[in-house]
């Protein structure tokens, strides 16, 4: 019980960190319709920023937060300036763009901060801090992921539901054209999108560079692996992005545990395909996810 116990914690932890990156995934596909396959990179940008800003002298929170604006704003530059001519054009061509995107960040990176690790995300606590819950040891940086994401997403559930850009955003969200007739400033809404999903990245890169992962470029990586969390839950589904995340945190974890050692050889590193597993099924038995909207078409 007290193993998992502290797995289900774990599992949450890493669950959150896919639920921020599977929520930015979301807010820019409900706003422009694109798929951002650059997420990934805008994740390992905030990690490595937030490394080089604390390491100028800028207090913990101070170094987050700027971190967390410098990639919106990254990610503002990049609609603006890439995406937004693009507007109406098929589907492929902003996802090849987007793939480019996270090409030319990631050299860039590369450039800038080298392709060798360069340690864990610097935390207010000890490193190897860690409490006991019931028997079980976690680590505080787990709990403190937990809680940076539920204080993330409530801060964007207020954002959509009480102010007057939250509604903008709804709005084009639920239809672009009647937007702009109704004189909503859609490329305002686009810019915030991808604002807020370049912060969101980058508060889920600082904090799974934390432990027991190092910061680097690869980190990014680890979109690929919160993106079965988009369709499970739903791709317009913000709600059901975040359980889904949560989810498939947890679940990854627990197979790690319990399901790798059953498979033998077979199962070594079972448990990194187990959401693209959980995917598929989702994909074959309810193709627009946990809270997807079904498209019906008549003919």
């Amino acid at each position: 019980m007290t193993s998992l116990l502290q797995l289900v914690l774990d599992g949450l932890a890493l669950g959150a960190i896919y639920a921020l990156v599977a929520l930015g995934f979301v807010v820019i596909y409900r706003s422009s319709q694109v798929f951002n396959f650059a997420q990934g990179e805008l994740l390992a940008f905030g990690a490595l920023s937030m490394l080089s800003l604390h390491d100028l002298g800028l207090p913990w929170l101070i170094a987050l937060l700027a971190a967390m604006t410098l990639t919106g704003v990254l990610g503002v530059i990049v609609e603006r300036i890439l995406l937004r001519p693009l507007v109406g054009k098929p589907v492929f061509v902003t996802v090849i763009l987007t793939i480019f995107v996270g090409l030319i960040l990631r050299t860039f990176m590369i450039i800038w901060w080298g392709a060798e690790p360069l340690g864990m995300a610097p935390t207010p606590w000890a490193p190897d801090a860690s409490v006991d819950i019931l028997g079980s040891t976690v680590w505080v940086s787990s709990l403190a992921a937990i809680a940076a994401a539920v204080i993330a997403l409530g801060a964007f559930y207020l954002l959509i539901r009480f102010t007057r850009l939250g509604v903008a955003m709804r709005a084009t969200a639920s239809d672009q054209e009647t937007a702009m007739a109704l004189g909503i400033p859609v490329g305002v809404v686009f810019g915030t999108a991808w604002f807020v999903a370049g912060a969101l990245a980058a508060l889920a890169g600082v904090f799974l560079g934390m432990s027991p992962r190092a910061v680097e470029v690869n980190l990014g990586y680890t979109a690929l692996a919160a993106f079965p969390a988009v369709l499970v839950g739903g791709l317009d589904s913000a709600q059901g992005a975040v359980i889904a995340g949560f989810m498939l945190g947890v679940l990854e974890l627990l197979a790690q545990a319990y399901v790798n050692p059953a498979l033998g050889d077979f199962g070594q590193g079972f448990h990194a395909v187990f959401p693209y597993v959980v995917m598929i099924l989702f994909l074959v038995v309810r193709p627009y996810g946990l809270f997807g909207t079904e498209e019906v078409e008549r003919v």
